[in-house]
């Protein structure tokens, strides 16, 4: 009955397997390039992958995160795809007494390294020797600057290095094998070359954080400056303009450095982890890889670190001084809404003051109308009734006056009754 996997659960289990460093015999050199590739330049680097002859059967290196071949003169080639970077390494066998020295063959194996898309952050080349003896002869014969030269002991192993870049501009690193089994030698190359590889790519931030620190000291500055003029009492949209341009440049300078200050450190974060691993045990006379690596490593990623918390820190101030601005803001549109409103208050008892002066006129005016109404028909009954018409015109004025008043009175309510209820029937 088959298993019903989860569909990540083969490149789960293929991710344990990854970056297989093969056996190391003494008299061997490894050279290996660590380059950065971006997203457009992937394609071309598969295609140059792919076109190397002497890969394995079926490899597809714009599928496949790692490949493998071996070249008819028994040189191995391994390529990986990390995240940003590639790394392609190349061992040469049957170097002889000197891993170092040139052979026929090596310019045609080597091209394969040196001419692949990429920009190189990392290139050295390993040489493999049996003994601790044999390697101090050729320690002495390669040009290690001695002020620099870095050498302690992993286990039985030992290794050599300066850490600068030499003419053809690979580094060296010289390792003594110390009758260690070839399996054993090849992890322990492995790790110190994944400590020197992640230990470049965690210094990349550095730069970039030297470069921008100017520009976060004049934000730091701008912002300061427009906080003193809150605390003075200022306010008002020009002020708010300013801090909106000052988080805008903020926010810009955080995307050109998150990613890599994060990256730095992470990879940092490795370098300690690969560097606790190795236990390298110090040489008298010589500095040892711990000292050496984070003498500079770790000023390094604290600077980075301090840059990166001084950014979260400006962003968190300039998110403050706006919330207060757009709060002084805010309360000044307020009082301005209010005296608008007492002024509309004003204005509406005004206009209620004349609309009861307009209907008193109005009562005036429609009683004079209805009075002469009732002075034509008094003149036309006073004949037959004989009575005086003035007198009863005259007397006829309080009650028409009246009536006018309460009908007036009657439709007005009737008016505002039906706009008051109008909006709750709607509603």
């Amino acid at each position: 009955m088959p298993l019903r996997s989860h569909p990540l659960r083969s490149r789960i289990v293929s991710e344990m397997h990854l970056r297989r460093m093969p056996p190391l015999h003494a008299n061997s050199q490894m050279a290996q390039v660590v380059r950065l590739v971006d997203p457009e330049t992937r394609a071309a680097e598969a295609a140059f992958v792919a076109a190397i002859p002497w890969l394995a059967p079926g490899a597809a290196p714009a599928e496949d995160r790692h490949v493998s071949g071996r070249s008819p003169a028994g040189a191995e080639f391994l390529w990986e795809r990390h995240s940003e970077a590639s790394t392609m390494t190349l061992i040469l066998p049957d170097r002889g007494p000197d891993p170092f020295a040139a052979q026929p063959g090596d310019e045609e194996v080597l091209r394969w390294l040196v001419e692949a898309p990429g920009e190189v952050v990392r290139a050295i080349r390993i040489g493999v020797v049996a003994d601790e003896a044999r390697a101090e002869t050729v320690a002495t014969e390669t040009d290690f600057s001695e002020a620099d030269l870095v050498s302690c002991r992993i286990g039985r192993a030992r290794i050599w290095s300066d850490f600068r870049v030499h003419a053809d501009g690979f580094g060296r690193l010289l390792v003594s094998g110390g009758g260690m089994h070839p399996a054993d030698l090849g992890r322990l190359v492995q790790r110190l070359q994944e400590l020197g590889n992640y230990r470049n790519l965690a210094l990349l931030g550095l730069p970039i954080a030297q470069a921008e620190v100017a520009n976060l000291a004049g934000l730091e500055a701008e912002l300061g400056r427009i906080s003193q003029q809150l605390a003075a009492g200022e306010a008002g949209q020009r002020l708010l303009d300013e801090l909106c341009a000052v988080s805008a440049r903020t926010a810009a300078v955080a995307d050109r450095t998150a990613f890599r200050m994060s990256a730095t450190a992470a990879y940092a974060q490795i370098v300690h982890d690969r560097l606790a691993g190795l236990d390298c045990a110090a040489i008298d006379g010589f500095q040892a890889l711990h000292d050496f690596v984070e003498r500079r490593l770790l000023p390094a990623t604290r600077t980075c670190a301090s840059f990166t918390a001084r950014m979260e820190s400006l962003a968190l101030r300039i998110e403050r001084a706006t919330a207060l601005l757009r709060t002084g803001v805010e309360i000044a549109m307020q009082a301005q809404n209010a005296e608008v409103l007492r002024s509309m208050e004003r204005t509406g008892a005004r206009q209620l003051r004349l609309q009861r002066l307009v209907e008193g006129l109005s009562v005036v005016a429609v009683s004079y109308y209805a009075l002469g109404v009732v002075g034509y028909a008094m003149k036309g009954l006073a004949h037959g009734l004989r009575f005086e018409p003035d007198l009863a015109q005259a007397l006829a004025v309080a009650p028409v006056l009246a009536l006018v008043w309460l009908y007036l009175r009657r439709r007005v309510h009737r008016i505002e009754a039906d706009e008051t209820s109008g909006p709750r029937a709607k509603a």
